[in-house]
């Protein structure tokens, strides 16, 4: 039956793909508004929307920070760069280090912000200005050793960078993560390096650069020495945390995905002796099947779980397309019933920590593998 205020058509396509992640859309305006608890100074911020906004929905959240005020959103992928200005927004979109020197015409194209690391970045750049300067930003590679300019070489860069005039140096950035002690120790450091870069830079260009950041989510929650102007918070905002859940509960912030579920496409039974593929089965159980697989970035793990009709369900396999769920201790369940992989169901809970500690990852990767899984914001 079709619930008051919902088309047909929009019933039947749910029941043909029966699985849907919710975001809560207001628990991201309060992560914000957290994020500048912990900067403790006024400051801008870049919010990362790389992976489909951490598996989050890149288009429906980028235009929510847009209404909430952030300063710009970033990605290195451009099509969700093209999605989001397609979308309607206009906040500027700063695109991570990812183009090919002659890629940098089609970003400017669609009005986003190239980031150069290198000569031919640069003259790319230079080259596609109109009559205005092309405003670009400049990865420093502080010591994670991916990408960027050498912290060392970046001083001569950037002076080179300063003096075309056909690109003007809105930003300079880094990337500092970690995920313990000795992680944070070498963060300090690599801090404080780079925090010299940029004052080096702006006094001898008598200048002020608009988007100095090299404060992300780790070096937020374990309050590292900063004072560059800007920050960008990419697990916090979504109420992740790269460095376990404890901290995101002592700083009050929210899980923006507060629910994956998916409905039982299928019940079937195993009985005892039953030759099945890895082998006889030992003991009988029903089983309940789910449309949530390897293509969605679940993995198998032993002792995984998920929720129906609020008890816990075992988890017994992990296929292509498929999880298939041990439903033995819910002799009621049946072909429609709700199976909560993410969220609450009765007394029971399942946290997005839990479900990524199960697959042996942190919850931040674990979300931004997710993939093709319909959203619902609100």
């Amino acid at each position: 039956m079709t619930a008051p205020g919902e088309s047909a058509s929009g019933d039947a396509a749910r029941a043909a793909r029966p699985v849907c992640a919710t975001v809560d859309l207001t628990a991201i305006t309060h992560n914000l508004e957290q994020v500048r608890r912990l900067a403790v100074r006024p400051v801008q911020v870049i919010a990362p929307i790389k992976a489909n906004a951490y598996g989050h929905g890149s288009e429906a959240v980028g235009m929510h920070l847009e209404r909430i005020g952030v300063d710009a959103v970033a990605t290195a992928n451009v099509e969700e760069a093209v999605a989001l200005r397609r979308a309607g927004a206009r906040l500027p979109i700063l695109m991570y280090a990812s183009q090919l020197p002659h890629g940098i015409a089609h970003l400017l194209s669609h009005e986003l912000t190239p980031t150069i690391h290198d000569r031919a970045g640069l003259d790319a750049a230079a080259a596609a200005a109109g009559t205005r300067p092309v405003a670009v930003h400049v990865e420093v590679d502080g010591g994670f050793g991916r990408l960027g300019v050498r912290l060392d070489e970046a001083a001569d860069f950037l002076r080179v960078v300063a003096a075309e005039k056909r690109v003007h140096l809105e930003g300079v950035y880094t990337h500092l993560p970690f995920g313990d002690e000795i992680g944070a120790s070498w963060a300090r450091r690599r801090l404080a390096a780079f925090t010299a870069l940029i004052r080096g830079i702006e006094t001898e260009h008598a200048m002020s650069i608009r988007y100095a950041q090299a404060m992300a989510s780790s070096g937020l929650l374990t309050e590292l020495d900063d004072e560059l102007n800007t920050v960008s918070p990419g697990h916090l905002l979504y109420g992740l945390s790269p460095l376990g859940p404890e901290l995101l509960e002592s700083w009050g912030l929210r899980a923006a995905m507060s629910s994956l579920t998916a409905q039982l496409i299928h019940i079937g039974r195993r009985e005892s002796g039953d030759d099945l593929h890895g082998g006889p089965s030992v003991t009988a159980r029903r089983t309940g099947v789910i449309l949530l697989g390897i293509d969605n970035g679940m993995r198998f793990a032993p002792e995984m779980w998920a929720l129906v009709r609020g008890a816990r369900a075992e988890i017994l396999s992990v296929t292509a397309e498929y999880t298939v769920l041990d439903v033995t201790a819910v002799p009621s369940a049946e072909v429609g019933d709700m199976a909560t992989v993410v969220g609450r169901d009765g007394r029971e809970r399942i946290t997005v920590e839990q479900v990524a500690a199960w697959q042996g990852c942190s919850a931040g990767y674990w979300m931004m593998g997710l993939r093709r899984v319909p959203l619902a914001h609100g």
